[in-house]
């Protein structure tokens, strides 16, 4: 099967981390098929880097990632005006990109992640060559934008045109059938984890690895540095927790455009010493952390089904979460706790009672036997999306082949006498 793959979140030259787990999806998808990756840049992101990093993407060399030829059109679009018509000015931008693509590579399906704006040109290319668009859902895209204004009305029209969607967690699905979208095109997969990297290993070798103390608490929490996840609330959670007394360092992995907000909160409450923003991490450095970690902490206040969770989950670690999105369904009230979002003092207290259970447990290896819900392999995860695809393919071409025949019996089937009165 050749699958096009269409979204803006992909690691790119100027943002490697970036949405790393379709990055892994497609790496296990091109096991068993041809896979080729269209990844918009944004050119304000190419501008930024320019300025600040001196950095460039050369156009003119191949570029493979997780083993798939993979391309980084140029997005033009108005900043922050007219989001609802953002597939639009996407569609303008990379429209000549993608029907050299199709030229070359004769997709059999197009798959994307991200109803919008990366849905919409997706299906719009689709229905141009005849082949199925299968929509991924990951979240904010349906719980946030799609809620009110003229951009819901852009995401609704991508989703009733979909083919097939694909939603990470059940929450999101029951969202789409509430919205008035047919379920029978509904299916939910969750995403996988790398379970050989991501796997339960010695803490203090890990905290030796990342230079972290034995003998303090360990929080960490790990997203975009972004208002949706929720770090703001954390901070001034850490703030309640260091006036307990209690000895602890929390620490943030990841980038975005709220660090200097974000540092400036830390400093303004003479949490210097015990928050920390830990910057980027690579996968293996990520995997350390999570062994690390006495806690994860993941504040957000929209989620589908948070990878960071799954990864931290599959190393043994345990969690305090916004009780948002999908975050329920992978939850368990034996070794992880639920707060309401927004919540700073719930947020403390949550942290406060896991800590305390933690002390209590006798041994740490009950949370990988015990645990009722457990992380997919991208094996297995792949393996639920390729039938998804195979399927939506075949339904496709049974539509089509109906559609002909019945349009070749109109022209064979003699007129009736009343069209020839007419």
């Amino acid at each position: 099967m050749r699958i096009l793959f269409l979204s803006n979140v992909f690691p790119n030259p100027l943002q490697p981390a970036k949405g790393t787990f379709n990055q892994s999806l497609v790496a296990a998808l091109s096991q068993e098929h041809d896979v080729q990756v269209v990844s918009p840049i944004s050119w304000i992101d190419e501008i930024s880097s320019r300025i600040k990093n001196k950095q460039k993407i050369d156009r003119s060399v191949v570029t493979r990632v997780a083993g798939a030829k993979t391309d980084y059109p140029r997005f033009y679009y108005p900043p922050k005006i007219m989001r609802h018509r953002f597939g639009q000015f996407l569609w303008m931008s990379i429209q000549r990109s993608l029907q050299k693509k199709m030229r070359m590579f004769h997709p059999d399906v197009i798959l994307s992640y991200w109803a919008h704006p990366d849905g919409e040109v997706a299906v719009k290319l689709a229905q141009q060559e005849g082949i199925p668009a299968v929509t991924m859902v990951g979240g904010s895209d349906v719980l946030l934008l799609a809620r009110k204004g003229k951009r819901r009305k852009a995401i609704m029209n991508v989703l009733e045109q979909s083919d097939a969607i694909i939603s990470v967690n059940q929450s999101i699905a029951e969202q789409i059938k509430q919205d008035g979208i047919d379920s029978a095109k509904l299916h939910v997969v969750h995403r996988g984890v790398d379970c050989k990297l991501f796997s339960k290993g010695d803490r203090n070798e890990a905290r030796q690895k990342l230079k972290l103390p034995s003998n303090q608490t360990i929080l960490v929490a790990a997203g975009r540095l972004v208002d949706v996840k929720g770090h703001q609330i954390l901070i001034s959670a850490c703030q309640q927790l260091a006036q307990q007394g209690r000895p602890f360092q929390c620490h943030i992995l990841g980038t975005g455009p709220l660090q200097k907000k974000l540092q400036e909160q830390i400093d303004m409450s003479g949490l210097q010493a015990i928050v920390h923003l830990a910057g980027a991490q690579t996968q293996e450095q990520l995997a350390n952390w999570y062994r690390a970690a006495d806690l994860m902490v993941h504040p957000s206040f929209s989620e589908g089904i948070p990878n960071v969770l799954l990864e931290a989950m599959s190393c043994g670690a345990r969690f305090v979460a916004s009780d948002v999105g999908g975050i329920p369904e992978i939850a368990d009230a034996n070794f992880d706790q639920l707060v309401p979002p927004h919540n700073a003092m719930q947020l403390a207290e949550g942290i406060s009672q896991q800590l305390k259970k933690i002390t209590e447990t006798t041994s740490t290896e009950t949370t990988l036997s015990e645990r009722t819900f457990w992380p997919l392999s991208w094996g297995n995860s792949a393996r639920d999306v390729t039938s998804i695809l195979l399927k939506t393919i075949q339904q496709k071409q049974c539509k089509t082949k109906t559609g002909t025949l019945n349009a070749l019996q109109g022209m064979l089937d003699p007129p009736s006498l009343k069209e020839i009165s007419l």
